[in-house]
């Protein structure tokens, strides 16, 4: 099997640095305890296509490999900002970036993946119309929602009336009982 048909990054680690020279003794450290199976040296890029980091797959036990990533904690600090937008680019749809951007949909769960498949089908077999009958039918679902929302607060509204009559007919036959004489004993 070619290398690049092999799968070279079961554990991934990163390591950041504010100091090149620690950067350097790391590397070294690492050099010496471990066997080296591919090094990028991603700063002495022409041109920057991608984050610029020491990347090296390191053998930690017999053929197991780790990708390690070292890099300079603002270098650090960009690519994960840039990481936001990477997400979103790959999104098979809106509400799924929603998830992402307010942390709601941490499993978006089957309905929403439908929802969000329906969205991506519909952009490619629809464009703009789609999307507008994609979002009228969230808008129309959310207007059932609060419908179904309005009854139930009604319907506990009516209970809760319920409830105070009872414990007003409680308290008049507790009232009752205490200024009433008992009854005559049964012969």
């Amino acid at each position: 099997m070619s290398q690049g048909k092999t799968l070279r990054d079961l554990n991934r680690d990163t390591f950041e640095f504010e100091d090149p020279l620690l950067m350097a003794l790391c590397f070294e450290v690492l050099n010496k305890k471990y066997n080296i199976h591919g090094l990028k040296n991603k700063y002495l890029q022409e041109t920057f296509k991608e984050p610029p980091n020491l990347h090296m797959n390191l053998d930690i036990k017999d053929g197991w490999l780790c990708e390690v990533q070292m890099l300079f904690r603002d270098i650090l600090l960009i690519k994960k900002e840039l990481h936001n937008f990477y997400d979103v680019n790959r999104a098979d749809g809106p509400f799924v970036v929603a998830g992402k951007l307010f942390k709601s949909l941490e499993d978006p769960g089957e309905q929403q993946r439908d929802e969000d498949s329906k969205y991506k089908s519909g952009l490619q077999s629809g464009g703009e119309d789609s999307l507008l009958t994609v979002i009228r039918a969230k808008d129309d679902q959310l207007k059932a929602n609060a419908e179904e929302l309005k009854s139930n607060a009604e319907q506990l509204e009516a209970k809760d009336a319920e409830i105070e009559r009872l414990k007003a007919l409680l308290s008049q036959y507790e009232d009752d009982t205490k200024t009433s004489p008992p009854p005559p004993p049964h012969p």
